[in-house]
């Protein structure tokens, strides 16, 4: 058609960016001519596409040249401002570091005085309170940087590790402070060095008033004895809410060493009310015989007898009793001597008259003596020595006591081997032996209990030997044990009796006479077929045989609630070693395990590189 211009078959193209479909012609009739021909005023899509994207790339290049024309302006604004304010602000950030610096030293120091002292005294809130002033200027001079400090990951990495860190300090201190306060403790020491002894529990259970304790002890002098003694001390405070404790240096308190008439110390006071008891010792034995002295207002009288070469009780040689009456002492008795022949009758006075070992044998009017206090309700210790007469053998078998012409033998249960001294077994049914463990009887004699049926006593055995012990009678040759001749075992060593009932008449069966006294006094006696084992070589390292004799002193005293096991003296502790072990102990201290530690720490660093 003339006039009419065609244009090139070109492809086309969807708006979106299709491609036609596959087989179809580009020009189909005059439809497709029409189509074809651009239309006037008509806008290819194309087109319009690409300039919609050269203006969209226009502006983002206007608009990130704008931004950082705006960055840069600010950069150099902010760093002209820096360094007009640079002088000032440097010596501001200086002083401020240091008073960080020293407030955290000021913060640790009042922290570790007040773990030292356990107060909180004038001096440690000082430190405290100036270390959190000086803390707390650096921290608002330096706001900026802490803030930008704490958006950074090492900062949020740090806190999860300082938080961790105090959560699990705050959970010791938790655990420390509910142990201190509420919680108990385990005693596993060999020697239960760190348990109060039962003796010790009794009397505390049984203080019925307020009991104060200072304990002057100087600082100056302090050491890990003190402080163990301190720490029993405190216990005592724990054991009963009747106990208060005071430590006192009298060096930094002169007053109050002055208060007590102190002039030498260390020396702990009992006080109650107007009462007061002091002890120079610094053992559990020292502070509950204290206790006991103030505690009771009766001081009971222990008569040794003499003059038959008896054991005394003032000598320190070996075989004196020395140690038994220090220990009857502290249990707040008063040990005496007793001669008949300056004194016909046992004092009116005496709570237990005791017989301890004597070689001679007594004259008619001393036992008569011994007879009738007895009867009058007395009570007697009598220490027998084997093969030995003493004249007191009648008023024994008055008692039901029958006393063996023997000598113990035991090879099951003894010391070291040793068949001819025994180690009996304490009787579990009887107050005097039902806490005891460990007895040494060297070179006893049976002492055997007849049937009590039909009187009004009550006797126990205390102490017997095991099965294959038994006793000798025959004392040449070697020692065995013969059939029908010597005593079978088990056999007793020692034996306790006393009255059942102290209301019945003097002769069974009969009516006492209305109006007379004529009811049998409450008498009690213990004889033990040993002396030896109270002597100074045994009573000291024994135990056992130190808390028997003073647990029969204090039954037959009528003081049962005195009767335990006491505290054992402390010692120390000490390993003797050899050239080998020495120098095992060495080499396995001070070369292997830090050596070991620093091979692994190489090894897991080598590993990681």
């Amino acid at each position: 058609m003339a006039g009419m211009t065609v244009s090139p078959e070109l492809p086309s193209t969807d708006p979106n960016g299709a491609n036609p479909p596959s087989g179809s012609s580009p020009v189909d009739g005059n439809a497709s001519d029409e189509a074809s021909v651009p239309q006037p005023g008509a806008v290819d899509p194309s087109d319009q596409h690409d300039e919609a994207s050269g203006l969209s790339d226009d502006h983002d290049v206007s608009s990130g040249s704008d931004d950082v024309e705006a960055v840069a302006t600010d950069k150099v604004a902010r760093d002209a401002s820096t360094a007009d304010d640079a002088p000032g602000e440097s010596v501001v950030s200086s002083v401020a570091s240091v008073a960080g610096a020293a407030g955290g030293v000021s913060l640790v120091a009042g922290l570790v005085w007040w773990a030292a002292v356990q107060s909180t005294s004038p001096e440690v809130l000082a430190l405290l309170i100036v270390g959190a002033v000086l803390v707390a200027i650096y921290a608002i001079v330096n706001s900026r940087d802490l803030l930008v400090w704490a958006g950074s990951r090492g900062a949020q990495r740090g806190s999860v590790a300082t938080v961790q860190s105090v959560a699990v300090i705050g959970l010791l201190v938790v655990i420390n402070w509910t142990a201190n306060n509420f919680g108990g403790q385990i005693d596993l020491t060999d020697a239960r060095r760190y348990t109060l002894a039962d003796q010790t529990q009794k009397v505390l259970s049984q203080l019925d008033r307020d009991v104060k304790v200072v304990a002057f002890f100087p600082s100056r002098q302090e050491d890990p004895f003190t402080r163990g003694t301190k720490s029993l001390l405190n216990q005592y405070q724990k054991a009963s809410p009747r106990i208060t404790i005071e430590f006192v240096d009298p060096d930094i308190n002169p007053g109050a060493a002055k208060q007590y008439d102190i002039k030498n110390y260390p020396i702990t006071i009992f006080t109650s009310g107007d009462r007061k008891e002091e002890t120079t010792g610094l053992t559990e034995q020292d502070f509950t015989s204290a206790l006991l002295k103030l505690s009771r207002t009766e001081k009971k009288k222990v008569y040794f007898l003499q003059g038959h070469q008896e054991r005394d009780p003032d000598s320190s040689q070996p075989t004196g009793f020395n140690t038994i009456s220090q220990a009857l002492k502290r249990e707040n008795y008063v040990v005496e001597k007793l001669s008949f022949l300056t004194s016909p009758q046992v004092p009116a006075d005496a709570a237990v008259l005791v017989i301890a070992g004597a070689r001679a044998r007594a004259l008619e009017n001393e036992v008569k003596a011994v007879a009738d206090f007895l009867d009058a309700g007395g009570h007697v210790l009598a220490l027998l020595e084997p093969k030995q007469e003493t004249g007191y053998e009648a008023i024994f078998e008055k008692w039901n006591i029958t006393v063996g012409n023997d000598l113990v033998i035991d090879p099951s249960r003894n010391y070291n081997g040793d068949p001819l001294t025994p180690a009996p077994l304490p009787q579990p049914g009887h107050r005097i032996t039902g806490s005891l463990t460990d007895v040494l009887m060297p070179g006893s004699r049976t002492i055997t209990p007849k049937s009590a049926a039909g009187t009004d006593l009550a006797i126990a055995s205390l102490l017997k030997t095991t099965e294959r012990g038994w006793g000798e009678t025959t004392m040449a040759g070697q020692a065995k044990y013969d059939e029908g001749v010597d005593v079978k075992g088990p056999v007793s060593v020692a034996v306790a009796v006393n009255r059942s009932d102290p209301t019945a008449p003097v002769t069974p069966g009969a009516t006492p006479t209305p109006g007379t006294t004529s009811k049998v006094p409450k008498g009690r006696i213990v004889v033990v077929g040993n002396t030896e084992f109270a002597s100074n070589t045994l009573a000291a390292p024994v135990l056992g045989n130190r808390d028997f004799f003073v647990n029969s002193v204090n039954w037959l005293a009528e003081e049962e609630d005195l009767i335990s096991i006491r505290a054992e003296p402390q010692s120390a502790a000490t390993v003797v070693m050899t050239n080998q072990s020495q120098v095992l102990v060495f080499f396995t201290t001070v070369v292997l395990v830090p050596v070991s530690a620093l091979l692994i720490g190489i090894a897991i660093w080598w590993q990681r590189r």
